[in-house]
């Protein structure tokens, strides 16, 4: 089983990604274009490849091969319009399909996998997928297990059925699931809480020394802010000649070196309070994340 994420944006026949996303919705269908001329529905991919490698060449079927080899039933997969995030469970493999509607309108979505497609809630979507929609292919693979897991317990939670077995062994705790952005944010959230703005500008990734910036109104008061997890450790003696306040986070209270007063080192059990207080109003994907780890 995979985890995929896939675009839909169609380049051949209509350019209308609401239509074509719309199609696809309609018929439980996710895929890609490449129609050939015959617009023979088959499930023969030799004959499908013989066709099209005539009018496309072999060059150009690359992502067509790529679904065929690697989407398979019961697959996940995530993608989504210009507004929305959707979640789908993969029912079939690779078939080339096309109905007279799509001619009809001239929607460039042939080479398919048949799915039960589902919309999510943008703040329950992970941090890792939706970065994985920044790369310009068409169809990728999530290499990550915490949203593998997450989305399979989600996919249960959506369609109210134990579909998915969840591998909660290698995530005993709310740390360990949240990705690298998901814990960004909640510490964002957290400062927040405690009377700190932070400046959205300041969240930038060549600033390598630090997250972003927070200013406390009452005070007048700057502070940095610097979030690590996994085994990645902070050294705290590297923020000494920082002029501003400082806080930090490591997932798994790895700091090292002496610092200073201004250097305030968030505790896990500090952060978990704040969550498991907050619960109720923080984003949908903590609260799941947190009934996954609970389960």
């Amino acid at each position: 089983m995979y985890l995929f994420r896939l675009h839909t944006k169609p380049k051949g026949g209509t350019d209308d990604m609401a239509a074509t996303f719309e199609y696809c919705l309609k018929n439980d269908i996710l895929g890609v274009g490449w129609r050939t001329d015959s617009n023979r529905n088959t499930k023969d991919w030799d004959e499908y490849f013989k066709e099209a490698s005539k009018k496309f060449g072999e060059g150009k079927l690359q992502v067509c091969k790529y679904i065929k080899k690697w989407v398979s039933k019961e697959d996940l997969v995530w993608t989504r319009n210009r507004q929305d995030y959707y979640l789908a469970r993969v029912t079939s493999g690779w078939e080339y399909w096309t109905s007279k509607e799509a001619r009809k309108k001239d929607i460039d979505i042939a080479n398919v996998f048949r799915a039960d497609i589902e919309k999510v809630e943008i703040d329950a979507v992970p941090g890792k997928v939706v970065a994985c929609f920044r790369a310009t292919r068409s169809i990728q693979k999530i290499a990550d297990e915490k949203a593998f897991e997450y989305s399979k317990y989600l996919w249960n939670k959506i369609s109210n059925e134990q579909i998915y077995q969840i591998d909660r062994s290698k995530f005993s705790d709310i740390f360990m699931m949240l990705d690298d952005e998901e814990t960004e944010d909640l510490v964002f959230i957290y400062l927040q809480s405690r009377g700190w703005y932070l400046l959205p500008n300041s969240r930038k990734g060549d600033t390598k020394s630090f997250e972003y910036l927070a200013v406390n109104p009452k005070t007048g008061k700057k502070a940095r802010t610097q979030v690590k997890t996994g085994r990645v450790s902070i050294c705290k003696d590297d923020y000494v000649s920082c002029s501003e306040d400082v806080f930090l986070f490591q997932s798994n209270g790895l700091y090292s070196g002496v610092g200073a007063s201004h250097i305030f080192c968030i505790s896990r059990d500090e952060l978990l309070n704040f969550l498991r207080e907050s619960i109720d109003w923080l984003p949908e994907l903590f609260r799941t994340k947190m009934e996954l780890i609970a389960t």
